[in-house]
């Protein structure tokens, strides 16, 4: 939820072919189970992300890999998801000795599936046994007493699999498997935030290793890259859980995905420094500010209906308009604001011509003719009633599209993947700049959960692949925009 933090501002916009939009809520509303350690936080039963796939039938399904129980319902991801555990234990077998100095001790508890009809015990993790509703509470969680895991198989998983493919629910196994890995290093009683980031960071050393390596029994691809990085937004703390304030805190979508890079680019080795690296400080903390306290219920309104300014089409051009015109001014150049106006669905920007198919798609152009950034209001009103994304969403638009008439000012000469990466660079350098407390020429801040919205947008606009050189690849755009607000406009031009 962005708010407006300075009155008086003004700024013109024109919306062509849309109406005046209502606003859509967007907040969670998961809770966690008291009793289970080391749980997951805010997974939909129902991914809302869109998706057909739903894993591999052909996996035959492995024995004595997973405690199913008799009579389960058969789910199509049960042989895929044998196969990734399988993967999971066989590539800590052959790891963990080179890091830890110690041979893997394998799951001694094994792994559960939960369903409402179950009648065989799951153990318990601080009671006799763990119901079918605990489980589904916490999702998936890994038990130290017990030295087990169980997962909800009647919702979680299912809707995982259905909204975001199998390889999702992959990633969220071999997270919790990243805490037993914990109890074997003897760091289980470091900080939750800590441990959730280590975790995080073990998961994308085993995705690392199923796309890169032959040797694996299942395989990632880009596109299963990308599922991966949403599957850390979807297990990110609920905005109310109070930040790293909280000290059952598992972490934002944005600290949790670059933990998830940390370990897909540094294997086991970079993740075994997580305690002793001051991880603390390059984590973001930002406040939650309750919906409830804020009239447009969590997100601000793409077009305000009282024409109050109070909105998306207002504020956020005037607050790039406050952090780039000092900043290009006092360096020498000359800048002209872009203005904004809105555009629908497919249709081609009024006035701008030559503009390719793949720039009408990213929902927000910049047409240097005219010094006009077009909004497609079809895809703003979208991103702001989707519940992964909201308000940021739209202004990581915005602000991309603003960029783009930046480094045409100062001459960056870059071009293809450079060029949009530098987009998000300069995006999160704006964003930097609005997280509280912010500078006495602040007209927006931000709440709890808005940059997970921005990084989930800016995913779902990268590359399908890494050599397609257009956007850039997932892992390529989120690390670009956390640069920008992790280290402001200097990291960028460095960068």
């Amino acid at each position: 939820m962005l708010r407006r933090v300075r009155t008086g501002v003004s700024r013109p916009f024109v919306a062509l072919g849309a109406a005046m939009l209502a606003l859509v809520t967007s907040c969670s509303t998961a809770q966690r189970s008291p009793d289970a350690p080391n749980r997951q936080a805010d997974v939909a039963p129902t991914a809302p992300m869109s998706g057909e796939g739903v894993g591999d039938p052909t996996y035959p399904v492995l024995g004595d890999v997973v405690d199913f129980g008799e009579g389960k319902p058969p789910q199509v991801y049960d042989g895929y998801l044998t196969a990734a555990l399988t993967d999971i234990e066989s590539f800590w077998a052959n790891g963990f000795e080179a890091v830890y100095g110690e041979p893997w001790t394998p799951l001694d508890g094994g792994v559960y599936a939960a369903w409402p009809a179950r009648d065989e015990p799951i153990p318990g993790c601080g009671n006799e046994v763990s119901t079918y509703d605990e489980v589904a509470t916490s999702g998936a969680f890994y038990c130290r007493a017990g030295d087990f895991i169980a997962y909800d198989d009647h919702e979680l998983l299912p809707g995982m699999v259905k909204g975001l493919g199998a390889q999702a629910v992959a990633i969220v196994l071999a997270h919790e498997f990243g805490h037993a890995v914990q109890a074997r290093t003897g760091d289980f009683d470091e900080p939750v935030i800590l441990k959730e980031q280590q975790a995080d960071c073990f998961a994308g050393a085993w995705a690392a290793h199923v796309a890169h390596s032959a040797d694996s029994s299942i395989s990632f691809d880009d596109s299963d890259i990308r599922t991966a990085l949403i599957a850390m937004i979807q297990i990110r703390d609920p905005v109310e859980a109070g930040g790293l304030a909280n000290p059952e805190a598992h972490g934002t979508g944005f600290d949790r995905v670059g933990a998830f890079q940390d370990g897909f680019i540094g294997g086991i080795a970079r993740c075994a420094t997580f305690f002793t690296e001051n991880r603390m400080d390059q984590l973001i903390d930002v406040p939650f500010l309750s919906p409830f306290d804020d009239p447009n219920g969590g997100d601000l309104p793409l077009i305000d209906p009282a024409a109050a300014g109070d909105d998306i089409v207002t504020l956020i051009p005037a607050s790039l308009d406050l952090y780039w015109v000092p900043l290009l001014t006092r360096s020498g150049f000359e800048f002209t604001p872009p203005t904004l106006i809105g555009f629908s669905l497919n249709e081609v920007p009024p006035g701008c011509t030559g503009l390719r198919r793949t720039d009408i798609a990213r929902a927000a152009v910049w047409c240097p003719a005219t010094n006009v950034i077009h909004l497609d209001m079809h895809e703003s009103e979208r991103l702001l009633s989707d519940r992964l994304s909201g308000d940021l969403s739209v202004a990581y638009l915005i602000a991309s599209a603003y960029s783009e008439a930046v480094q045409t000012t100062v001459g960056t000469g870059l071009s293809g993947a450079l060029r949009s990466l530098r987009n998000d660079c300069f995006s999160g350098a704006w964003v930097g700049a609005n997280v509280p407390p912010t500078g006495a020429d602040s007209i927006v801040e931000l709440s709890a959960g808005d940059l997970d919205e921005a990084v989930v947008t800016l995913i779902s606009h990268s590359d399908p692949t890494d050599d397609t050189d257009v956007e850039g690849a997932a892992f390529e755009k989120v690390e670009a925009f956390r640069t920008g607000v992790l280290g402001g406009l200097d990291a960028c031009l460095g960068s």
